[in-house]
């Protein structure tokens, strides 16, 4: 018996040394043989039908206590986006590694016409990761790409930390990753939105609108207060100001807290509305008058900031249902709570047009910045 099984280990290990022997490598390369790509640029072609593809490239140097940090910008125009990627391949000496790419900018000529193609490219590729962030390039992606602000040690680095939201927090950047933007432009009952980022000065970009699209293409751009605004309606917590007028003053109050929340109502008598309620809770930030800031000053400076919210956010709301799109969602909401999937959203369709809408600001103003 001790014979048999010591003759079948001997065997067994023959056949993984056979197996071993067979096996091909990894094909890993050092990573002094790459070349990360850290941004991409989509454009139209000069020829129509064609794609003008750009990549911004981070060449290590071995010392990260460098200041300056190379920079290379690629760029091949060719009839799909795969095609272009191959051929500049042979535009540099060593391997193109997308694993930290965390960029994709839309040049605003292409977005205008359909996105769809690009961004079934970026979830298919294997080695681009679903969490990148969209973006809408103008006047086109390169132009943003060749964009180096003083501040950026790392090429690209300004785009990730604005789009993801781990450097500034600002109330009129909107964060899209890919996942979220092929999810919206598939789902039934909700359109993809994209923020815009501008090319102003060679180290200078402004990211201060939103587009918003159909399935395919831009149809709307809001203004920076009505990017606010629906920042402020689609996630909860936004850091901002806002203003109230009191009389003959000026006063700007800081969000602390915000909460927005909305119900769809479709009484069987009257016309369907929205009643959206937004709860706020803030500081007095600054004022234009010399008037002791008092604990009733600061109702009256909320009374006043609700009014004012209360018809801008209305106006916003009535904009984006009059252009036809749905970026907020109710579609989906109201498909959610119907439960007939062969009729509900032929009846959202119908009903979507009349939409009326009620907004209720509730801003409480805790603290007038200043210590007695």
């Amino acid at each position: 018996m001790r014979v048999q099984a010591g003759a079948g280990r001997a065997g067994m290990l023959l056949l993984c040394m056979v197996l071993a022997i067979t096996m091909t490598g990894c094909n890993f390369k050092d990573i002094d043989r790459r070349i990360f790509v850290v941004a991409i640029g989509v454009d139209s072609g000069q020829v129509e039908g064609k794609f003008k593809v750009s990549l911004k490239l981070a060449i290590p140097q071995g010392d990260v206590t460098k200041i300056d940090e190379k920079m290379q910008i690629l760029t091949e125009e060719s009839d799909s986006i795969s095609e272009a990627l191959r051929r500049m391949k042979s535009k540099v000496e060593k391997e193109l590694d997308y694993v930290h790419c965390k960029s994709v900018i839309l040049g605003e000529g292409l977005a205008a016409r359909d996105i769809r193609h690009v961004t079934d490219w970026a979830v298919r590729r294997r080695d681009i990761q679903l969490i990148l962030n969209f973006a809408v390039g103008r006047p086109d992606a390169l132009a943003v790409l060749m964009v180096k602000p003083p501040s950026e040690r790392i090429p690209s680095n300004s785009l990730i930390l604005a789009m993801s939201g781990q450097g500034t927090e600002s109330p009129f950047i909107s964060s899209v990753y890919s996942y979220q933007l092929m999810r919206n432009i598939y789902e039934v009952g909700i359109d993809p939105i994209l923020p815009i980022i501008e090319a102003q000065k060679k180290d200078q970009f402004l990211i201060n609108k939103i587009a918003l699209f159909d399935k395919n293409k831009i149809q709307l751009v809001l203004t920076p207060d009505e990017t606010r605004l629906f920042n402020l309606l689609s996630r909860p917590d936004l850091r901002t100001n806002l203003p109230a007028h009191l009389g003959n003053g000026m006063y700007q109050y800081y969000t602390e807290s915000s909460s927005p929340g909305y119900r769809i109502v479709t009484p069987p008598e009257g016309e369907p509305y929205i009643r959206y309620t937004i709860k706020i809770r803030a500081i007095l930030e600054e004022t234009s008058t010399e008037e002791m800031i008092t604990e009733s000053m600061l109702k009256k400076i909320g009374q006043a900031g609700e009014g004012e919210l209360n018809a801008a956010v209305t106006a916003l709301l009535n904009k984006i249902r009059g252009s036809g799109l749905d970026p907020l969602g109710w579609g989906l909401h109201y498909g959610a709570r119907h439960w007939n999937n062969d009729t509900e959203m032929a009846d959202w369709e119908r009903l979507y047009p009349r939409l009326q809408f009620q907004v209720k600001a509730k801003v409480d103003i805790k603290f007038s910045g200043m210590i007695k």
